[in-house]
């Protein structure tokens, strides 16, 4: 009887591992280049190779295969390709049927969180010859210009939604977080106003009459929902931390968050240091109360819908552990209780 009971178990141990082995093989790697390139006249037994090469696919069998099916084999076009998000065989078959991005156009994923600088170096890598322009269109980040006696430049006049800005900040914040295609000839003026009309379709015009209930400007909002984006992960997260850093806002109690003397140091510390919290700089909620300056990032939908629409709760005190957990507290000695506890 044992003896059968092992050679099931045997048997279905080789199905789980065949069939884990199939579905590895069939499914497409993931390499850290996702871009590719076909030439003009290149065959699909040279691309199939080429894929197998970079890791794009596991099998070149089980690829040839699903090439086969699919119909696609002679359809195949030349051209750049980014790769990023293909599901399986089918779907990148199919994408390399497109014809992929044309040779003076690239693609842009700005992340929810992501600030100027962030931005700007990701244009950089990505070879946009305007990249070193961009602060001069939107504004140095971190910076007050009342401090210089000047102010950046301005685009009130064509985007009303931005009214509520001080002219002394930059336009940190606005530039909405989303996939765009850009063509490397467009200037980073046409560029920052393509993020603009963004912002305006997804947050002043989608989000208007929220902004309106709230009682707070478009602005403030934003600067809310910027430091929530950088501080917290999850729905429910932001809104709690929202509650918390607005009622702070309301008693006089400075936010203490890190996120934004990070922002005013250009650092990335998750833990900043007693030396950074007193960096003399309207962005750092350390030394100084209420909300800072002005946003410290671009964020999310998540976030600003956060930022508008708080979970009322009872704490006045958060911190988040090395595996992104929350741990909330109602007093500051239960709040360095947890500070002993979860941080290392």
């Amino acid at each position: 009887m044992r003896t059968a009971l092992k050679i099931i178990a045997s048997i279905l141990a080789v199905i789980v591992i065949a069939a884990w082995t199939g579905v590895w093989l069939s499914s497409p790697g993931q390499p850290a280049d996702r871009s590719f390139s076909v030439a003009s006249g290149e065959n699909p037994d040279r691309i199939t190779q080429r894929l197998y090469e970079r890791g794009f696919i596991h099998s070149r069998a089980l690829f040839k295969l699903a090439l086969g099916a699919s119909g696609l084999a002679t359809k195949l076009q030349p051209g750049a390709y980014d790769l990023s998000g293909v599901g399986d065989y089918q779907e990148l078959i199919k994408r390399l049927t497109t014809g992929g991005v044309a040779a003076n156009e690239f693609t842009l994923l700005i992340k929810e969180g992501w600030n100027l600088r962030d931005i700007a170096s990701r244009l950089e890598s990505l070879g946009y010859p305007d990249a070193k322009r961009l602060f001069e269109v939107t504004g140095q980040p971190a910076q007050d210009y009342r401090s210089e006696g000047k102010k950046p430049p301005s685009l009130t006049a064509d985007f009303p939604f931005l009214k509520d800005k001080p002219e002394y900040v930059s336009l940190e914040g606005y530039l909405f977080p989303d996939t765009y295609r850009v063509f490397k000839d467009d200037k980073a003026e046409a560029l920052v106003r393509r993020l603009l009309v963004n912002f305006e379709k997804k947050v002043a015009d989608g989000l208007g009459a929220d902004v309106e209930a709230s009682g707070h400007t478009l602005f403030d909002i934003v600067t809310m929902a910027s430091i929530v984006e950088r501080e917290v992960r999850g729905d429910e997260d932001r809104a709690m931390v929202a509650d918390i850093f607005w009622r702070r806002v309301n008693a006089g109690m400075a936010l203490q968050a890190d996120a934004t003397v990070n922002y005013a140091t250009g650092g990335s510390a998750p833990a900043v240091s007693l030396a950074d919290t007193e960096v003399d700089s309207r962005y750092n909620t350390y030394k100084y109360p209420d909300l800072p300056l002005g946003p410290i990032s671009n964020p999310g939908l998540s976030a600003i819908k956060a930022a508008l629409h708080p979970q009322a709760n009872a704490y006045w005190f958060f911190l988040t552990d090395d595996k992104g957990k929350v741990h909330y507290a109602k007093t500051l000695e239960e709040h360095n209780r947890n500070k002993a506890k979860y941080l290392h």
